[in-house]
């Protein structure tokens, strides 16, 4: 397994938005197509922005604690039919549980509780791409842009030329 984190969420030519893992030692990101809901998740879980009223990773969050659980890792696996898959990974009372989950929620519950995320490493070395220089520059660029935008606007947001 290989240890990566939230690289930042961006948008594809398309406007769809995309979750980028990196390698914590390495140059590989692993994209990972999402739905703006999903981004928007992931975007809050990143701020750690404080609600007036609990959000669904925070419900979450609670169950596990209130089950005597925590989150011990997150897995991204492998990817069927061009659908990713991961596992989200319990442990209570010295035993692991390890639960089917979409990589998107996996990877927001465990912003939100600190707990690392890994990707296989056949899936790593399948889909992973190494980012150029001018790459890297344009998603810096589209990162400073998208810093101030709503997360829950995602789907409305278009990319200017």
């Amino acid at each position: 397994m290989i240890e990566v984190e939230v690289h930042g969420v961006s948008l594809d030519l398309n406007n769809t938005p995309v979750l980028l893992l990196k390698e914590r030692e390495g140059e590989r990101v692993l994209p990972i197509w999402v739905g703006p809901i999903e981004a928007s998740a992931i975007t809050y879980a990143v701020r750690r922005e404080p609600f007036e009223r609990p959000l669904t990773l925070d419900v979450i969050k609670r169950i596990v604690d209130a089950l005597g659980a925590q989150v011990e890792r997150v897995i991204i696996t492998e990817m069927r039919n061009n659908t990713y898959y991961a596992n989200l990974v319990l442990s209570r009372d010295g035993s692991l549980i390890s639960i089917d989950a979409r990589p998107s929620d996996s990877v927001a519950i465990a912003i939100h509780t600190n707990a690392p995320i890994y990707a296989d490493d056949a899936l790593m070395d399948e889909q992973g791409k190494e980012i150029s220089e001018d790459e890297q520059a344009k998603l810096d660029k589209l990162k400073e842009r998208l810093k101030d935008i709503d997360p829950e606007h995602f789907g409305d947001f278009r990319l200017q030329p």
